[in-house]
């Protein structure tokens, strides 16, 4: 289906478009002879040739010459680009050399070259090295955004010297993306930041009121006859696993589930000169970062960031909706993620049984193998394409001596097609994206809980409205269906996106007969795109059965939104502040029965003074309107008008010492209130050594928490159920705690610690007296059996309603998380690492938030370890 897709999309739009614009010219120099030493030093003859010298201010004066000199040279050979800087400074004494880990952004004196090979004036790569020589290096993408996640394999060296430092760079051509020409025309910049001066200057400066970045850039010409050997890459790896976890003794799976081993290989083959093809066999897709602890009291599942480096590079071009404008606004609504690469190989779906003693479920669904395309068929489309494959998964379960398996995710394919192409110079942008998840469903239980096949197709793009790019049109439209058993059917209509069981629905209601669902989704944003006056307005919406859910990521379906945004910006220096800026919008949503969801004012406004400490206020007012997600499923709900106010203030944060300070506060005519704290300490007493502690304290009330809805024919005037609430005091306290200790470029010691406690406190139960209002009616006869841990409660007091019942929903949650990832690069592109992994949790004294006590608790917990040892090896064929 994907290749017929591809082809069609390629007939309507088949025609080459080359981008085009006026810009400096740079030549490189063609290597004959000459063999590059890379060692930093500017020595070889090959750079005996006028260089480019003419660097730009952008801060802290922009639009004034650099301060300091540079000078930049780029040539090349038949393998190799190479770029050679002197970087001239007055007090060389003062350069700033210190040391981070690779993609780890530090401010230090840097050196940056960014390349867009296509010429596309929307896409390229970058690469920086530190005066230390520290490095970093990504993708740019829609002309001003950039992403450091993408890694390739190349080489800088550093020198420090009397008349300042200098580098040199090797980057393979097989790592880059270019259409092969006899005579090619790529774009290029340079930047130099200097850390004492808080200076960055480029070769080719875009104004701060201006936008874009890479279609600005210098013209390279000058690299010729370039034939790229045919690129493979094999990245094989292996894998040792050692766990000691909490269990109980008696465990028979244990021993078989502590030591591990496993090895696989990652295969990249290059597709001409503008397109990967990415094979993994057997591939590991464990984290070496964990994910932070959450405690989450809503209806949605929590969102967690893509980790995998499978999946993590290339990750901008499934992006929907978003490209063409430089902003977006998304107040209650947004772009659809119907890509959310964590589906694939996700913990299992299926439950066990209750009559067992010991179980042995897997806390993933292994991935047989995936496949990924990715790159440009020519400079003005682009193309993304994964095929995954995840295995049928059991889970084994020990009950009276007997071991047996159950089946808790099936096997599953899981596809993804994006094309993006351009045109008109690109002025415009016309976009396709596919979506599939097939699964073989045997398992009765599975089909209740799955769907059999679920597909989206999405159009999406852009159109420049003036010639001077200053205003950009941006929309997206996409549909979707989803097919499954008449159970797994109402089970996805209940799902907190649409709540078709609410009994006062009229446009979409529960049908217990439905086997598939199908909805659709639309948006238009226009964007003012640079400027010191700032414009943005959006119109969305989403069907009630809009449904993505199955390899997106999916919060909101029935819902009509809209909003603008106004904004003014001071880029030059005031006597206060150097700039500063200010923002205000109003946003509505309806859902398709026309009930008012959101109306609120929102504002933020700030600026960074002359001595670089910076300041920001925001907050917002909503008006009283419904809420369908207060009774999870129930009738609507009065939501109460409610306000914020956030304050944030930083320093200098080039200092040793650097703080950021946050404080934010809450309230609603309800009675609730919450107040966050947060502070940022970040200390680099060395130049190897950076400690981040950034605790936050939480605490406050919610006047409204759900407990449970219990059924009662009595309750007539809520549709005979009872919603119950309750009112929680809640106190959140953690800290994401990072050292990084780097002993040389490739050689690095990250460690994390999060500890984390959350404690609620629940009392004032109370119910939804009548629907559509905000008025509940406060229990008085309650009793508490402190044995079983169970409130039991008569809401009608001498009347005929049945006493309700439910388990102390206070809580106290205590985890304590953490890592230490040695991470070695001992040849470029091959990694050995060496990761501990820590997690103990802790349940005592519900509802008590005692700090001393609690730390002391957790402490005294046991937790499980884990230690893994990789060793990949990169070998270029």
């Amino acid at each position: 289906m994907f290749s017929l897709l591809l082809i069609l999309f390629m007939q309507i739009f088949g025609n080459n478009t080359e981008a085009a614009g006026s810009s400096p010219a740079i030549r490189a120099l063609k290597l004959e002879n000459s063999e590059i030493q890379l060692d930093g030093r500017i020595t070889e003859s090959a750079w005996n040739y006028l260089p480019v010298d003419n660097f730009t201010q952008r801060d802290p004066n922009e639009g004034m010459p650099a301060s300091e000199r540079t000078e930049v040279w780029i040539a090349y050979d038949d393998e190799y680009l190479y770029v050679a800087a002197k970087l001239y400074d007055s007090r060389p004494e003062l350069i700033d050399a210190s040391l981070t880990r690779k993609d780890n952004y530090i401010l230090s004196d840097w050196f940056g070259f960014y390349v867009d090979p296509y010429n596309d004036k929307k896409s390229g790569f970058f690469f920086a090295v530190n005066a230390g020589g520290s490095v970093i290096d990504g993708i740019l993408f829609n002309d001003s955004w950039d992403d450091d996640t993408w890694d390739g394999v190349w080489e800088a060296k550093t020198s420090i010297e009397d008349f300042g430092w200098s580098v040199e760079m090797k980057i393979p051509f097989s790592q880059l993306r270019f259409k092969e020409e006899n005579k090619m025309k790529w774009g290029v910049n340079f930047a130099r930041e200097i850390k004492r001066k808080n200076e960055r200057s480029y070769l080719v400066m875009v104004p701060k009121n201006e936008s874009g970045f890479v279609s600005h850039f210098a013209t390279l010409e000058g690299i010729n006859g370039i034939k790229p050997k045919q690129r493979i890459e094999v990245l094989p790896y292996l894998l040792q696993k050692t766990q000691f976890l909490v269990h109980d003794a008696s465990d028979p799976f244990y021993k078989s589930n502590q030591f591990k081993t496993s090895a696989g290989a990652d295969v990249k083959l290059g597709i001409g000169s503008n397109l990967n093809m990415n094979l993994s066999i057997n591939p590991d897709f464990g984290q070496v970062e964990v994910d932070p602890a959450v405690i989450n009291l809503s209806a949605f599942e929590s969102y967690f960031s893509e980790k995998r480096p499978f999946f993590v590079e290339g990750a901008d071009l499934f992006y929907f909706g978003i490209g063409g404008s430089n902003s977006n606004w998304n107040f209650n609504f947004g772009w659809p993620e119907l890509f959310y690469s964590r589906r694939i190989g996700k913990s299992p779906t299926g439950d066990l049984p209750d009559d067992y003693d010991y179980a042995d479920y897997p806390g993933e669904s292994r991935i047989l193998g995936a496949a990924k395309i990715s790159g440009k068929l020519d400079p003005a489309t682009s193309i993304g394409a994964v095929s995954a494959l995840t295995e049928r998964t059991y889970a084994r379960i020990y009950s009276g001596d007997n071991i047996s398996e159950i089946e808790v995710e099936p096997l599953t394919h899981y596809g993804v097609l994006r094309i993006k192409r351009e045109f008109n110079e690109g002025n415009q942008s016309l976009g396709l994206m596919v979506t599939s998840v097939n699964r073989d469903l045997h398992d009765n239980n599975l089909k209740d809980q799955l769907s059999k096949q679920a597909y989206t197709v999405g159009l999406d793009g852009w159109s420049f409205l003036d010639s001077d790019k200053q205003y950009v049109l941006s929309g997206a439209f996409a549909g979707s269906y989803v097919d499954g058993s008449k159970e797994y059917m109402i089970n996805l209509q209940e799902r907190p996106h649409r709540y078709f069981q609410r009994p006062d629905a009229s446009f979409a209601r529960l049908d217990s007969n439905r086997t598939s669902l199908a909805g659709y989704f639309g948006r238009v944003m226009l964007n003012k795109q640079h400027g010191n006056f700032y414009f943005n307005t959006a119109f969305g919406s989403a069907s009630p059965g809009f449904e993505f859910n199955d390899l997106g990521f999916q919060w909101l379906a029935d819902r009509l939104n809209g909003h603008v945004v106004l904004g003014y910006r001071w880029y030059e220096p005031a006597k206060i502040f150097r700039e500063k800026f200010i923002y205000a919008a109003h946003a509505r949503s309806f859902d398709y029965d026309g009930n008012l969801l959101a109306n609120f004012l929102w504002f933020r406004s700030g600026g960074t003074f002359h001595n670089y400490y910076n300041v920001r206020i925001g907050g917002h007012y909503s008006f009283e309107k419904y809420t369908k997600n207060l009774t999870r499923g129930g009738p609507l709900a009065i939501d109460p008008a409610n306000y914020s106010i956030r304050f944030s203030f930083g320093t200098d944060n080039r200092k040793e010492v650097a703080f950021d300070f946050d404080y934010d506060y809450s309230a609603d005519r309800a009675g609730s209130n919450s107040n966050e704290i947060q502070l940022e300490v970040d200390w680099k007493p060395t130049p190897q050594i950076n400690f981040i502690f950034e605790p936050e304290y939480r605490f406050g009330y919610e006047a409204r928490q759900w407990i449970d809805a219990f059924d009662d024919p009595t309750a007539a005037a809520t549709y005979n159920k009872r919603y119950v609430f309750g009112k929680i005091k809640q106190n959140t306290l953690s800290a994401n705690i990072r050292l990084n200790w780097t002993f040389t470029p490739t050689l690095s010691l990250q460690l994390y610690l999060q500890p984390f406690f959350a404690v609620g406190k629940y009392s004032e139960f109370k119910e939804l007296a009548q629907p559509g209002t905000d008025d509940f009616i406060i229990y008085t006869h309650v009793r508490y059996d402190n044995e079983e841990g169970i409130y039991y409660i008569d809401p009608d007091g001498s009347g005929n309603a049945e006493e309700i019942s439910f388990e102390n929903p206070d809580f106290n949650y205590k985890s304590l998380r953490g890592n230490a990832v040695l991470r070695w690069e001992f040849v470029p592109g091959s990694v050995f690492y060496f990761v501990w992994s820590h997690n103990q949790t802790n349940y005592d004294y519900a509802g008590n938030f005692d700090f001393s006590r609690d730390i002391k608790s957790l402490w005294q917990s046991t937790g499980d370890d884990i230690f893994l040892i990789k060793f990949s090896y990169w070998i270029n064929i």
